[in-house]
């Protein structure tokens, strides 16, 4: 009598032969699934897509590889980091870790940089705040809300300057390979992604602001560092700035 093998059980084995490839247990599955040495073409389906999602989300990064070396890569990265997610858009979360790794860091920036940009195109909409609304903020007590599609990198090359010259079709900058970390900002104004560097002082209300201090703490922060007066003006010179990129969500 015939042993039919749980759906379940069978569906586990075939993912496991997707991700690793083992010939005998391509030959246990393909009576199970009543497939003969066309099975593979489900393995190769498989890799195909994955290295095309790799490819669609880090664009840039692949220019700056070329085609070889980029799939050379996501095909050592699909084979270390099978998907986990219920959906492909979020597959390679650590690709940008493993082109530092085995690339070089202008490759890893650019492709977090790519998936950045991504995440802000989709991020949640937001209203920006109007400079009217102002003049009713009690700015003893007034909390910073910044717009959701907000997102903040950490890159220690050019790879800003890079991808916006790849974007762009333009000449591209020369490569800086090592440099003082620097604080990337992006954010979406309307449809369009948009990117900028933000100074020490910038970043501090950055993550000041994310966490939640108010407006009076984050000058008192910077106070320490600065004249007082001196770090107030600052403040509101970056507050009347981000207004006027639609950074600002509202205030709590």
């Amino acid at each position: 009598m015939t042993t039919i093998e749980p759906l379940a059980q069978l569906q586990t084995r075939f993912c496991t032969w997707l991700r690793e490839g083992d010939e005998d247990v391509a030959a246990r599955l393909a009576p199970a699934l009543g497939v003969g040495p066309g099975l593979t073409v489900y393995q190769n389906n498989y890799r195909v897509a994955l290295i095309d999602a790799l490819r669609e989300t880090h664009a840039r990064a692949l220019l700056w590889l070329g085609d070889a070396a980029f799939e050379a890569l996501a095909a050592h990265y699909i084979d270390a980091r099978p998907p986990s997610d219920w959906t492909i858009d979020r597959y390679g979360e650590g690709f940008p870790d493993l082109l530092r790794e085995r690339a070089d860091a202008i490759a890893g920036d650019l492709a977090a940089i790519d998936r950045a940009v991504g995440d802000v195109f989709v991020g949640p909409d937001a209203v920006p705040a109007r400079a009217d609304a102002l003049a009713q903020i009690d700015w003893d007590m007034a909390v910073i809300r910044l717009v959701p599609s907000l997102v903040l990198l950490t890159i220690a090359t050019n790879a800003d300057a890079l991808w916006l010259a790849l974007a762009n079709e333009d000449v591209l900058p020369d490569p800086v390979y090592a440099a003082p970390p620097a604080t990337l900002m992006l954010w979406r104004q309307g449809f369009e992604p948009v990117m900028r560097r933000v100074d020490p002082a910038e970043t501090v209300m950055l993550h000041r602001s994310i966490a939640g201090a108010s407006f009076a703490a984050i000058c008192e922060e910077l106070a320490q560092t600065d004249d007082a007066a001196q770090a107030v003006t600052a403040a509101g010179t970056v507050l009347g700035r981000w207004l006027g990129e639609s950074l600002i969500a509202g205030f709590d």
